[in-house]
């Protein structure tokens, strides 16, 4: 959630490029104590009042990893067990009128007041309202946020000023799309440009409403058939190894017929061509992976289904214009690149000046 100055601390680093979609990340990792601690304050005091709730716990831990899509900011945020606070003459003075919606990935968080059925677990989504007042908890936790301003959520919601430290389940299936759909979206920000950054923030935001509402309306509907044919992608390309992946298994595990999952892949040219070329895919980056250097280029096309050895070059060629063997030859050159953003803003100065 936050990030610091290059010059002051080795291990906060400034917004990097990364096709479009600016980047910040705040690593403590090698820190002394005391002086991790004091940079986290430091960093997370611009929204809020924090401490620790084991005072004595010498694991202490913070990693936060932003990047700003415009008008959003998703963050993953990582730390040991803390107490938040915001008060309204902090609220106040900061003027900030955002609603974060935290995805709990592991541990918990909630009111500090409330009892551990009241808290949000792995899955769940607790929303927040930073023009409210809030007390909340948290255990050791990882969660990924999305800060977006109310002027974008607001119009969407049934009662906006009735949100604040909602807790809503992850079973419920909208909230299930919101997290895939996030998770999905974190995964592939590094290769994001700047136009599809753009693109996802209208989509995100509806199906956004419609895990807070808890309904489908026909203005979020196509919001959520992205996320749904989102979720399955990811889905798939978790699943990319199993030699029983199939139309029907992934539709069994969505709870969706196989007509439906079908029509959803149609602007992906079809279920099997996506599965065919997410495995192609995954063979490249393994094939161009210095740790899989080791390994022939038979083993990784065998291990992704692809058990003819001639018909995977003629694939792998269409796709990529190159034969596996070339495709590892270029890779060896190391033709990649990476440059540091050289604006100086960080995650909080994107949220504070989100509007």
């Amino acid at each position: 959630m936050a990030s610091g100055d290059n010059n002051r601390n080795p291990a906060a680093k400034g917004p990097t490029v990364s096709p479009g979609v600016p980047r910040s990340v705040l690593e403590v990792q090698g820190l002394a104590r005391k002086e991790a601690i004091a940079l986290w304050q430091e960093s997370i005091g611009v929204l809020y009042d924090v401490r620790l709730r084991k005072t004595l716990d010498e694991r202490f831990h913070f990693h936060a990893d932003a990047f700003h899509f415009g008008d959003l900011v998703l963050t993953s945020y990582k730390c040991v067990a803390q107490s938040f606070d915001r008060s309204r003459a902090r609220i106040g003075r900061d003027g900030l009128d955002h609603f974060t919606l935290q995805i709990c990935l592991q541990g918990s968080h909630g009111r500090r007041d409330s009892t551990s059925d009241d808290q949000a677990g792995p899955g769940d989504l607790l929303v927040a309202d930073l023009a409210q007042s809030q007390a909340t908890g948290t255990s050791d936790f990882d969660s990924l946020n999305l800060t977006v301003p109310r002027r974008l959520l607001a119009p969407l919601l049934k009662a906006p000023d009735e949100q604040n430290l909602r807790l809503i389940t992850g079973k419920a299936p909208l909230t299930a799309l919101l997290r895939n759909h996030l998770q999905s979206l974190y995964q592939a920000a590094p290769n994001i440009g700047s136009g599809d950054a753009e693109a996802v923030v209208r989509p995100t935001l509806e199906l956004a409403a419609a895990a807070i509402n808890a309904a489908v309306s026909e203005e979020n509907a196509a919001a959520v058939r992205l996320a749904l044919t989102n979720g399955m992608r990811h889905y798939v390309d978790d699943h990319l190894v199993d030699q029983d992946l199939s139309a029907e298994t992934v539709a069994a595990y969505f709870r969706i017929s196989t007509r439906k999952l079908y029509y959803l892949f149609e602007s992906h040219g079809g279920f099997s061509s996506y599965v065919r070329e997410a495995r192609l895919r995954r063979c490249r980056a393994e094939i161009t992976d210095p740790e899989h250097r080791h390994e022939s280029i038979a083993d990784i096309a065998e291990r992704y289904g692809f058990n003819h050895r001639k018909s995977f070059i003629r694939a792998f060629r269409r796709s990529f214009d190159v034969t596996p063997r070339e495709m590892r030859a270029l890779a060896a050159e190391g033709r990649r690149s990476f440059f540091e953003h050289g604006e100086g803003r960080n995650m909080w100065h994107w949220i504070r000046e989100l509007r």
